[in-house]
């Protein structure tokens, strides 16, 4: 965003105190749209260009209605500002707002008491450090505060690079970004509404960023959905081979099978050991089931591999690791399969395990996507799970540009990334998810969807969006099985949800 503000400024020539103006103004509709007009608002404003744009917020509040009484408290010393935070704050005088140049915590609290609005204007993009001392004493005012809270671009106290926590954790009721969402806002999921605010900044300058990360919401995935004809047969959508289950997982090869059926595959079939081929049998109607050969605990044997590969190679899209186990027969058979497979694959779960610090031995000659949860990823990638969450999109990045196959890391905020680096950050999901068996469903619906003739990157992302939005249906409770069966519902939505203008230059992001 940084360079996005030059690039206008230095390049396109929009004055920076346009840019401040419009944001400002931007914001304090969008108090009004989502507060109703409040009589005392209270703008906590920062030293930087954040808290340029919150002394604009205060001054577009009173012009709106003179009944409001605004108070700001600056934090800052007013001689650090740039040249037009310091006019906007100068005009406020001229305006009788009241202004409390803020030396100490102290000061803010009859006014945090008196607000029925708390604007945070502290801190914005850019935050690298902890906040200690009075920005820490401050942000932890605000944190307590009983007003309503709007921040702007995004909460004091958030990296907006990574989401990581800097200091007391702001609870917004609404966040308006400038511009465009911030990666921090996304990593970091907030139980509030997130408005995108436009305050000009020319497309032309957003092109020559080149950005190469990217939200994906309901919009994107409706644009990316494979059309079903009317005169379609289930010829036309794809068959799936699924190699999954062994003794005691047999649950994870009916999950993914569903998965895949519900999202929308022609044909569905089962390739699993021999002695839990019977119990599949019975678990799964519409899906087709295929023993292979086992070995000790009803896990795939090393001499399966060619079994596999040939039917593998006969079908349209491959699903291989749910439950499979991690015996070395089974490690054997998956290495030999994913060494010559040439179609579209979905590697999961102990699939991913049989290549623990190896990520570059995935490489093959067909497509895939690696889907790995943060234990896995570290694993694959020889640290720590706890590393792995430190830095999420680092590590979904190296792991796709080590294997050359599109990586899929699920969490909170599953990301998805190509071996050439660029990111997408899926919108939807949440506790609903939590359960046993989600992983199998999302890697049966990656599959459908590769199987019914998605790249593998668009794939992946709208997948995650899918399976995100049903696990999103209940925060408790929800049963991975159930999440299957809300596939289609979810899938008919797609385009309804409410994303789109809250009003001129503001838009519903999530």
């Amino acid at each position: 965003m940084r360079a996005v503000d030059r690039d206008a400024i230095d390049v396109r020539g929009i004055p920076a105190r346009t840019l401040m103006e419009n944001a400002g103004r931007a914001v304090a509709e969008a108090a009004l749209q989502r507060f109703g007009v409040p009589r005392r608002p209270l703008i906590a404003a920062g030293p930087g260009n954040n808290g340029g744009d919150g002394y604009v917020i205060a001054r577009v509040l009173r012009e709106r209605d003179p009944r409001v009484r605004p108070a700001v408290f600056a934090l800052g010393r007013p001689e650090r500002h740039s040249p037009e935070a310091r006019e906007n704050l100068d005009l406020l005088a001229s305006e009788g707002i009241e202004v409390v140049l803020g030396g100490d915590p102290k000061d803010l609290e009859p006014l945090l008491a008196a607000a029925d609005l708390v604007v945070d204007a502290l801190f914005g993009v850019g935050l690298d450090r902890r906040l200690e001392g009075l920005p820490g004493e401050v942000l932890a005012a605000l944190a307590a505060a009983q007003a309503p809270l709007l921040a702007v671009d995004v909460p004091s106290g958030i990296s907006s690079d990574s989401g990581a926590l800097l200091g007391a954790e702001l609870s917004p009721q609404l966040i308006v970004t400038l511009g465009l969402p911030k990666l921090g806002l996304l990593l970091r999921p907030a139980r509030c509404d997130i408005w995108v605010a436009d305050i000009g900044l020319p497309p032309a300058s957003l092109d020559a960023i080149g950005i190469g990360q990217h939200a994906w919401t309901g919009s994107s995935a409706a644009a990316r959905r494979p059309l079903r004809p009317a005169a379609a047969h289930k010829g036309s959508f794809g068959h799936v081979l699924i190699a999954a289950g062994s003794e005691g997982k047999t649950g994870a090869a009916a999950l993914a099978a569903e998965g895949a059926l519900r999202a929308g595959a022609g044909l569905v079939t089962l390739a699993v050991p021999r002695g839990v081929h019977a119990i599949l049998e019975v678990k799964t109607t519409e899906a087709m089931t295929l023993p292979l050969d086992d070995a000790e605990g009803a896990s795939l044997a090393a001499s399966a591999g060619p079994r596999l590969l040939t039917e593998a190679q006969a079908r349209d899209a491959l699903v291989v690791g749910p439950g499979l186990g991690t015996r070395d027969g089974t490690v054997q058979a998956v290495r030999w399969l994913l060494e010559r497979y040439t179609g579209p694959a979905v590697v999961d779960a102990d699939a991913l395990n049989a290549f623990a610090g190896r990520p570059e031995a995935l490489r093959g000659p067909g497509p895939r996507v690696l889907t790995p949860h943060p234990g896995e990823m570290a694993r694959l990638l020889g640290r720590t799970s706890a590393q792995v969450e430190a830095d999420r999109v680092g590590a979904v990045r190296e792991l796709a540009a080590r294997s050359g196959a599109v990586s899929l890391l699920k969490g909170a905020r599953t990301l998805i990334a190509e071996p050439g680096g660029q990111l997408r950050i899926n919108s939807t999901g949440g506790p609903g998810l939590a359960s046993g068996g989600s992983g199998d469903v999302l890697a049966g619906v990656l599959g459908a969807l590769l199987g019914q003739g998605l790249e593998p990157f668009e794939a992946a992302a709208l997948a995650a969006y899918l399976h995100g939005r049903a696990g999103e249906l209940r925060p408790i409770g929800l049963l991975a099985h159930e999440m299957a069966a809300e596939l289609p519902r979810v899938w008919m939505a797609l385009g309804t949800e409410a994303e789109g203008d809250v009003c001129p230059g503001l838009r519903r992001f999530c």
